[in-house]
């Protein structure tokens, strides 16, 4: 192997990309190293939802970015009370690289004790290449996972989005609700996430729900719940969706709408909901608009 990255690569936003380019600049093999799970999920008790991409979602865009190998190495007790000099030795005997390449702010070892002048050390003696990609910032902040997570919860969706470099998401398999939304006009998809996963602040969003692998994405209301398991409940625009329980969809999140309404009428929810939809519509006319613009 040439080159190897490392990293968490937890939403693999701007910055993570900055050092993904960096790795595959170089001619020869390049393998992507990351953890499962992340080290805050880990550190973290069981109830910790604030993963920006789950294993599948990572590995799905690392794959649309062209990473043909990616290595995931066990987050354990086993890994985490390896000494710095064990890791690499390890992650060397693995895959024998020239060349390594990380982002400025990379700890790996035994109480986070081996730092990015540790392994130019460690590599240099061992005419390893190392590469440090410095911060890529915004706004005079560095672009950092942590900062997005907020960003999310806080509702501040476009922030976000410059942060993360492209639509925020979530990835989920269809099951049948109460039948609700059904029952007053507006049948939703009951989308259920991995626990793990963040959502966004809860309320009504402007997005989109890709039905199937190579399918158009569809226009939806999306309404997210106060509770952290979800579900997430999407409303699609001239689209039954009848079909699809069972099956796995992508949810994307464009515009914040409003919040969740709270003690409303069944009349008055129909009304703040058609409302969404009209609003959903809107965006989306205009989004096509935009797209035919770029062709």
């Amino acid at each position: 192997m040439d080159t190897i990255t490392l990293g968490n690569f937890d939403g693999i936003h701007s910055g993570h990309l900055k050092v993904i380019e960096k790795a595959t600049s170089f001619s020869g093999d390049t393998c992507l190293v990351c953890f499962e799970p992340v080290a805050r999920q880990y550190f973290s008790d069981q109830l910790w939802s604030r993963r920006l991409t789950t294993a599948a979602e990572r590995a799905g865009i690392l794959r649309k970015l062209g990473m043909k190998k990616i290595m995931i190495i066990p987050f354990d007790r086993e890994t985490i009370e390896k000494s710095p000099d064990e890791f690499l030795q390890e992650l060397l005997e693995q895959e024998r690289f020239s060349r390594i390449v990380v982002g400025y702010d990379f700890h790996f070892g035994r109480n986070r004790s081996g730092t990015v002048e540790y392994m130019c050390q460690w590599c240099t003696s061992r005419e390893i290449d190392t590469i440090i990609v410095p911060p890529l910032e915004c706004e005079g902040e560095p672009i950092k996972s942590e900062r997005i997570r907020r960003l999310l919860e806080n509702g501040e969706l476009r922030n976000a989005e410059k942060l993360l470099g492209r639509h925020y998401s979530i990835t989920g398999v269809v099951q049948r609700g109460k039948g609700l939304g059904r029952k007053i006009g507006f049948p939703t998809l009951n989308v259920r996430v991995p626990g793990c996963k963040l959502l966004p602040r809860s309320g009504s969003y402007a997005g989109y729900v890709e039905p199937g692998e190579g399918e158009k994405p569809v226009p939806a209301a999306v309404f997210v719940p106060g509770s952290v398991t979800g579900p997430v409940e999407a409303h699609l625009l001239d689209h039954r969706g009848s079909d699809i329980y069972g099956s796995i969809v992508r949810v994307s999140f464009r515009k914040r709408l409003r919040s969740t309404a709270s003690s409303k009428s069944t009349e008055e929810l129909k009304k703040l909901i058609a409302g969404d939809v009209e609003d959903v519509r809107q965006y989306a006319l205009k989004d096509e608009r935009m797209e035919d613009m770029k062709r």
